[in-house]
């Protein structure tokens, strides 16, 4: 499992009346998150301090989990503008002391923003018609607008700012009873979960109660997802099937390792007419999911792309072949959102620049880079001649960068012309103080010495020729 859920139903208020059913909703969403691949943490009727330690919990353990999301029914308000939910032993006394005996939403919100790069959902069912806010003119039903969430974040509540919401006829509160059936509609993401949510829930309240959400999601999340077949005449575990069984005949019969990769494709597209992406996508879904990843099918028709011609495929004549084989590619699908190039964020873009010098040492060529790189950078110095072809890691300090000593097998480098390319690793490799300059998936690095691919995101490239001639190189 990598989804955490902490749900929180409060029912039975110590000094005002018992609310019929944030008990039933707590326990029915709890229900269908396990069913969905949470692992639930799930109280009833907490007290604040209760409230405070199972948030704390939760926060904690969060760390271990890509999603999390935090569910609560009950009794909700706001003083001061600033959102509160009330626990069981709430006291009304003067407003400070209120305020201390609730639990402050904005504590759960600063926890979770310690977290980057992860999806959190926290969906509040706790604006009932609230008995405290006729005791003191500081406390307001209804929740107010939230003006700080932290990235990767949506904020769901059961109906528009400054409103209180239905506790419902039935054995629900009017929101969670459409809730729960919406989170089990299979291929919806949760944008659009929540907003057929607020078309039944406005229809059932006759235009009364309106739910609401604030976001800051970046990526696509569904609750739950039914994976339908690439095409729909073969389902992907036949097309898996006949690429295996391929691909182990042409390993017994061949050493070209371009046919053993190609050549099930090829026989697959003339057995099933389907073109090489989609049977590649299908294969793919498969073969991830039992080496334990799991990949959109976005991101794999990516993936794949950047092998095809590395394998053997080929364009002739604008068609494609696998040597004289004819084979229909077909297009892959659109890049997702989270592949697509990112913007540098606003007063820390990097316009990389280097020069490079080059100098013979006992016999062997050593290149030095002066640049706008931070301090720290990993560098690989690639260099490319006839017959040559070697690499040396450097890191970036004070803006210079030295390689080791390029050599031919102990020998001196023979005259030529050569081709020096310097490159630092993709982001999820480069040490945090060199992450935090370039930004999210490099998106800080602009210019003509940076390239984009979708899936490593923004990557350097410093390219240089030079001509070596009686041991001396030379710039050209």
């Amino acid at each position: 499992m990598d989804r955490l859920a902490l749900i929180i139903g409060n029912s039975k208020y110590q000094r005002v009346g018992t609310l019929k059913n944030p008990q039933n909703d707590a326990t029915d969403i709890a229900s269908i998150l396990s069913t969905l691949g949470f692992e639930v943490d799930y109280y009833l009727d907490l007290n604040i301090s209760k409230m405070e330690t199972a948030v704390r919990d939760y926060l904690l353990k969060l760390d271990e989990f890509s999603t999390g999301l935090f569910f609560f029914a009950g009794h909700g308000m706001q003083i001061d503008g600033i959102n509160f939910l009330v626990p069981t032993d709430c006291e009304l006394k003067d407003k400070a002391k209120t305020m201390l005996s609730c639990f402050n939403i904005n504590k759960y919100l600063e926890g979770i923003s310690h977290y980057k790069g992860k999806t959190n959902i926290c969906i509040l069912d706790a604006c009932r018609d609230n008995p405290y806010s006729v005791s003191s003119r500081d406390i307001i039903s209804g929740f107010a607008p939230f003006t700080y969430q932290p990235k990767g974040t949506i904020i769901a509540y059961s109906t528009s700012p400054d409103n209180s919401a239905s506790d419902g006829d039935g054995s629900n509160g009017l929101y969670t009873g459409v809730l729960k059936d919406a989170l089990q509609i299979p291929n919806l993401k949760i944008e659009e979960m929540f907003k057929s949510v607020r078309k039944n829930v406005m229809e059932l309240s006759n235009d009364e109660q309106i739910s609401w959400e604030h976001s800051s999601l970046v990526g696509d999340f569904y609750f739950s997802v039914k994976e339908m077949p690439v095409v729909p005449d073969v389902s992907d575990s036949d097309i898996y099937a006949f690429i295996k069984e391929k691909g182990d005949y042409y390993a017994k019969v061949t050493e070209d390792i371009n046919d053993i990769e190609c050549m099930p494709y090829v026989d697959g597209y003339n057995k099933f007419n389907i073109p090489i992406i989609k049977l590649l996508r299908a294969f793919s879904r498969i073969d991830y999911k039992k080496n334990g990843t799991v990949f959109s099918d976005n991101t794999i028709d990516q993936l794949n792309i950047n092998y095809l011609e590395s394998w053997g495929f080929a364009r002739k004549n604008g068609r494609w072949y696998y040597k004289d084989n004819y084979v229909e590619m077909g297009d892959p699908l659109p890049l997702s959102d989270e592949l697509m190039p990112m913007m540098p964020s606003v007063g820390h873009e990097i316009n990389l620049e280097g020069n490079i010098q080059c100098a013979f040492n006992a016999e062997k060529l050593y290149i030095v880079l002066t640049s706008n790189f931070p301090d720290e950078t990993p560098l690989i110095f690639t260099l490319k001649g006839k017959n040559y072809n070697a690499q040396s890691k450097a890191s970036v300090s004070s803006g210079i960068a030295t390689s080791d000593g390029f050599s031919n097998n102990s020998s001196i480098i023979d005259d030529g012309l050569y081709r020096l390319e310097i490159s630092c690793p993709i982001n999820s490799v480069l040490p945090p103080s060199v992450k935090g300059v370039f930004g999210e998936r490099n998106r800080n690095l602009t210019g003509q010495n940076v390239k984009f691919d979708p899936i490593s995101g923004n990557t350097a490239s410093l390219n240089f020729n030079f001509v070596i001639t009686n041991n001396e190189p030379k710039l050209v």
